[in-house]
Order: C-alpha cells, then structure tokens, then sequence
C-alpha cells in the first residue's frame, strides 16, 4: 500500500524566496537520490492558517520503501548538513504519513 509522507516547512521570519527555493532543491534531490517518489513542492494558496506555508510531498511503495529510503537519506552527511545548518531559512518543519487504504 502506498505511503504518502507531506512535511510541512515552517520559515524564519523575513526568509528570503531565493534561499528557501535553494534549500528545498537540495533537500528534494537528494530524497530522490535515496528513492523517494513524486516529490513534489505545493504552496498552501487557501488553507487558513496553513495559507501560504510550503509542503513538500513524497511518496512509497511501502513501509519496507519508506524505511529504506528514510534510512538512507538520514545517513546522508550531506542532509544532515542541510538539517542543522545554522543559516537555513527554515525554522521546523513537521512530517505527517499516511498510507493508503486499498479498494475504497
């Protein structure tokens, strides 16, 4: 059953564009690099409170995918440079999963 993953990606305040785009370019490829699926970027145009906030998707096979690929990406020095960097313009970020129900 497919895993659907969505991080939610809170900014510092006065953030600029251009280095969240570059940030999360990074941080997608090398996702991709480690297998996650159908990463993709969405902004919240109509959502509330949420307007406006980023939201990366990804997608898995499975557990067995998404652990794989969790692990691997996690591992990677490159990310968790990118994680613990001190001038990202990220403040948190939240990750929620989901796994789809088949045949309903």
């Amino acid at each position: 059953m497919t895993i659907v993953s969505i991080t939610a990606v809170h900014m510092k305040p006065g953030a600029s564009w251009d280095a969240m785009q570059a940030q999360l370019k990074k941080a997608n490829d090398l996702a991709r690099k480690h297998g996650a699926e159908n990463v993709t970027v969405m902004v919240g145009m109509a959502a509330g409170p949420a307007t406006g906030t980023l939201t990366i998707l990804n997608t898995s096979e499975d557990w067995t995918s998404y652990g794989k690929a969790q692990d691997a990406l996690m591992a990677d020095p490159e990310m968790r440079a990118l994680m613990g960097d001190p001038n990202s313009p990220f403040a948190s970020w939240d990750t929620y999963l989901s796994q789809a129900i088949a045949d309903l």
